[in-house]
């Protein structure tokens, strides 16, 4: 190396300002975490702080005003237990057969000791003693087997599945233990193929809302999970792609005539509609600004405008306000204009090099920048239009239990199982935003009147 320096020093400094930025670089990868980038919490590992309790905090267990929630008394219990006494405590007299009268009352909410009943249907013959016809009763029509199981044994094992996201054989395991019953796994699966095909009509309801994405696997290939949310809808889809090929094989974005909230992802700006930008993005990649590159104050007083700027939203929607006061609207858009703009002249783009062809490639805060300049009212959608959220957690959320179902069962192993699970959870996440019960909805669908939530537009 010592040698190296002294006939050829250009090399080594070369080399050393390779390795600088190459140590940059590991420094940021080391340095990411849930607050400045789109890792989940759970990758933090031990880089994770340690919650701690500071005085200013509230103290543990429920807050001074808060309704608290207990178990009630029943009008109508199942059953009645009485106590009384055998013989008198005084002289020894018998009571048995004496009435008494109840005194206090204490009820306990119980699991039944057989909570399957075996109900036999029997189909009847009846002779007219009129004409003496013989008359052949007739089993309803969900009455298929000698020997099956019932639809609300079916609609539990549907839940289990698709919500509870378990597996066929621990759902299995779960029914045998509770039930005393373990349905094999292709009982299972034409469980969920007669609610893929009941639930076709109620699919075709879905189709406007809001959209985001995320990896799947699929058939063994990673692939991507498309939703459209709304505050009371929730669609899914899949695809192989997650740019436009997607966007146009299901034909909804082309078609979209609302306000799309989304996390700036360059396809989605193609479609000519209005734009409202997830805050929470933006606020996680300044703060990796923040922490990595010197003279960049500006990120951290953005980060300060928007969280001012939505408590002060927040607060006018708590008061019933519509909107904000013009003045206000035009102050914060004047300030957030004002640090972009500063933060524009202290961070000039890089140049092209001669005989260079094509994007010269920025820093990273060079490219937000950019991208604020020319997305400032997507952004702040949310000041001037009250309907539309601060962030894009409504898609993220709904698309959080489809990861989850990935690390508890793995890969869908074909394509029409991926179907098969975007439709049904589509369904049931609907179902939850409208507040209706699961339980029931679900037994539904193997009635002749299935149960759908309502239709509303998309916002």
């Amino acid at each position: 190396m010592l040698k190296l320096c002294r006939q050829e020093p250009e090399k080594v400094v070369d080399l050393l300002l390779a390795l600088e930025v190459r140590v940059k670089e590991l420094e940021k990868r080391v340095n990411r975490t849930s607050k400045n980038s789109d890792q989940p919490p759970s990758s933090d590992g031990l880089h994770k702080p340690p919650r701690q309790r500071s005085k200013a905090q509230r103290k543990s267990g429920g807050q001074a005003g808060r309704k608290g929630k207990t178990l009630r008394f029943s009008a109508h219990p199942d059953e009645v237990v009485q106590y009384g006494a055998d013989e008198c405590h005084a002289c020894g007299e018998s009571l048995v057969g004496t009435e008494g009268t109840v005194m206090s009352r204490r009820q306990e909410i119980e699991l039944p000791e057989k909570p399957v009943k075996v109900i036999e249907h029997q189909r009847l013959e009846k002779r007219c003693p009129c004409c003496g016809q013989r008359n052949a009763g007739r089993y309803p029509a969900h009455l298929t087997g000698n020997v099956q199981y019932g639809r609300r044994f079916k609609a539990f094992c549907l839940y289990l599945l698709n919500y509870q996201l378990l597996p066929y054989e621990r759902t299995g395991e779960l029914l045998y233990t509770l039930l005393g019953y373990q349905p094999g796994g292709g009982t299972l699966q034409s469980l969920l193929e007669y609610a893929y095909e009941a639930l076709e009509p109620f699919e075709k309801t879905l189709r406007a809302a809001i959209r985001g994405s995320t990896g799947i696997r699929v058939a063994g290939r990673t692939q991507w999970l498309h939703v459209f949310s709304t505050q009371a809808h929730t669609y899914y889809y899949w695809s192989q792609y997650r740019g436009q090929k997607a966007h146009h094989a299901d034909g909804l974005l082309p078609k979209y005539d609302g306000i799309l909230m989304h996390d700036a992802y360059p396809s989605y700006f193609v479609h000519h509609y209005q734009h409202a930008l997830c805050n929470a993005h933006l606020l996680r990649e300044l703060q990796a600004i923040y922490e990595t590159e010197p003279n960049s104050r500006w990120s951290w007083q953005l980060q300060r405008l928007l969280r001012v700027a939505w408590a002060v939203v927040k607060k006018a929607k708590k008061a019933g306000h519509t909107q904000l006061p013009a003045d206000q609207r035009t102050r914060i858009g004047a300030l957030f204009a004002h640090l972009v703009a500063r933060a524009d002249q202290q961070t000039p783009h890089n140049p092209r090099p001669p005989g260079h062809r094509g994007r010269v490639a920025q820093s990273v805060s060079r490219n937000l920048l950019d991208r604020l300049l020319a997305q400032q009212a997507a952004y702040l959608r949310f000041v001037t239009d009250f309907r539309v959220p601060f962030d894009n957690n409504l898609a993220e959320r709904d698309l959080r239990m489809s990861k989850l179902q990935q690390k508890i069962s793995g890969c869908f192993r074909t394509e029409h199982g991926a179907d098969v699970f975007c439709r049904i959870r589509g369904y049931i996440s609907t179902l939850r935003k409208q507040n209706q019960a699961l339980l029931p909805a679900i037994l539904s669908l193997w009635s002749e009147t299935p149960s759908f939530p309502t239709s509303v537009s998309a916002e």
